[in-house]
C-alpha cells in the first residue's frame, strides 16, 4: 500500500528484489484518488476467475475502492507519469536532499534522533541507538516525535504522525521551506 510505485516503477519488489505471493496496491495507484489493486502469482490470482477454477475454487473479490472509473483514468495518467525517464531519479535526489539536510540538522543540534528509510520515503525515531528495523523504531522517543510533528504542521509541514512522502511534485522551494521548518522546530525542541 505505502511502497507500491515509490521506490520503483515494480515498487518495493523491483526495489528490494523480491517478488511475493501477493500484492496489494494503493495509494500512488489511484493518482490521489481512492483505488486500489491486488497483484500475484497466476495460479493464486486465477482463484478470482470463476471459469478458470470452478465454484469450489472460486472467491469473490470485492472492495470500496474497487472499479471507480475516474480512479482508474486517475491512476494510469499517474503510471504514465511515473514512466517518464527520470522520474524516478528526481524522487530519490529530492529525498536524499531532504534526508541529508535532516540528518545534519539534527546532528549540530545534539538531538539523539535517526533518520530512517530511502529517499522516497523516510522519517525521523528520536533515539541515539541504532534503528535497524520496526522493533528499533518503537524504542524512539515517541512524545517526542509527536511535539516535532506538531511544530511541523505550525510551520507549514503537512505531514503525518509518521513518515515523509516525496512527490514529483515537491520543487526546490519547497525543500527550503521543508529544512527550514526542521531548524526552527528542532531550536524549539533543543531550548525545552
Amino acid at each position: 500500500m505505502v511502497t507500491g510505485f515509490r521506490f520503483a516503477y515494480g515498487g518495493a519488489q523491483e526495489y528490494y528484489g523480491v517478488v511475493p505471493d501477493l500484492c496489494t496496491l494503493g495509494k500512488v495507484i489511484g493518482g490521489g484518488f481512492p483505488l486500489a489493486a491486488i497483484a500475484g502469482r497466476a495460479e493464486i490470482m486465477a482463484h478470482f476467475d470463476r471459469d478458470r477454477v470452478g465454484d469450489d475454487g472460486f472467491l469473490m473479490q470485492v472492495g470500496t475502492l474497487s472499479g471507480n472509473p475516474v480512479a482508474a483514468a486517475a491512476g494510469l495518467a499517474t503510471l504514465g507519469i511515473l514512466r517518464r525517464p527520470g522520474a524516478y531519479d528526481r524522487l530519490f535526489n529530492t529525498g536524499r536532499e531532504l534526508m541529508n539536510t535532516f540528518a545534519e540538522l539534527l546532528k549540530r543540534s545534539g538531538l539523539p534522533a535517526r533518520v530512517t528509510g530511502e529517499p522516497p520515503l523516510f522519517d525521523v525515531v528520536f533515539s541515539g541507538d541504532p534503528v535497524r528495523d520496526y522493533r528499533d523504531t518503537l524504542r524512539g522517543d515517541g512524545n517526542m516525535l509527536r511535539q516535532f510533528n506538531a511544530l511541523l504542521r505550525e510551520r507549514g509541514i503537512l505531514k503525518g504522525e509518521s513518515k515523509y512522502y516525496v512527490s514529483l511534485a515537491h520543487t526546490p522551494e519547497d525543500i527550503r521551506h521543508t529544512g527550514d521548518a526542521w531548524a526552527s522546530a528542532i531550536k524549539v525542541l533543543v531550548g525545552q
